[in-house]
């Protein structure tokens, strides 16, 4: 066999095996990281949002009764 017939017939196999493990990953990676991705992105934006309505709350609250300290 011939160093170039032996060159095309490795990278053939290495083709196939490429598609094969692709095609193996593709279905297994769609399912598992989308719902793990949600799942953290999710949880996030809820901590981000509920530290940012409580900071909001709390400084109106002081600010009201800071104001109505001195108004008396």
């Amino acid at each position: 066999m011939s160093k170039i017939a032996s060159g095309v017939v490795l990278f053939s196999l290495l083709i196939a095996l490429s598609f094969g493990v692709a095609f193996a990953e593709k279905e297994n990676a769609t399912n598992v990281s989308i719902s793990e991705n949600n799942t953290s992105v999710n949880v996030s934006i809820n901590e981000s949002i509920n530290q940012t309505i409580n900071a909001t709350t709390n400084e109106t609250l002081n600010e009201t009764a800071t104001a109505a300290a001195e108004t008396k």
